[in-house]
């Protein structure tokens, strides 16, 4: 690959997900101890999702996230609701916490770049979806990359609309980012 990984990759990390059995009270935690006051919950999240994956088949998972800011970092509460999912081996295997890092990719082509990127490297990819929204959509993979670092890595972008609102939910304003 000709062109540098940090230009689509290393400045691109914006998130930290956690998996969690109750969104309510894992919010509740946030803003408590860390101040994360603003939340966003996209409940039954994945039912309209299409293009779904779990490492390599069709997908059938179901979940539920809530979203805030700390910082410049979109923190990720998810909730598995369902179905088979990296979220539910992860819960089985680990119990709850951090499940995984993200990059957010500037548009469609420099996502293809990333996820080309892993795939070259032999970093398989575990679950996938396509979010078709209101106001706007998301394509999203999570990646194997718990052995070498301790969790999952996504790889995601957005598009229309959407990428406003979430600016608007990291400046603190409580606004819808899925409905």
């Amino acid at each position: 690959m000709s062109e540098p990984i940090n230009s689509f990759l290393g400045r691109r990390f914006d998130q930290i997900s956690f998996v969690v059995p109750d969104l309510e009270a894992a919010m509740e935690f946030w803003k408590k101890t860390n101040g994360v006051e603003v939340w966003n919950v996209a409940y039954d999240l994945a039912r309209e999702q299409v293009e779904k994956e779990y490492w390599g088949e069709p997908g059938d998972f179901q979940f539920s996230c809530a979203y805030g800011f700390a910082g410049e970092t979109l923190i990720e509460l998810a909730r598995h609701d369902g179905g088979r999912s990296i979220y539910k081996d992860w819960t089985d295997k680990n119990g709850y916490g951090l499940h995984h890092i993200g990059f957010r990719q500037m548009d469609e082509a420099e996502y293809r770049k990333a996820e080309q990127h892993y795939l070259e490297l032999g970093i398989r990819k575990a679950m996938a979806g396509y979010f078709h929204g209101p106001f706007g959509d998301c394509r999203w993979a999570y990646f194997d990359t718990r052995e070498a670092i301790g969790c999952y890595t996504e790889l995601y972008y957005l598009t229309g609309e959407l990428n406003e609102r979430i600016l608007r939910l990291k400046n603190g304003e409580n606004i819808s980012i899925t409905s």
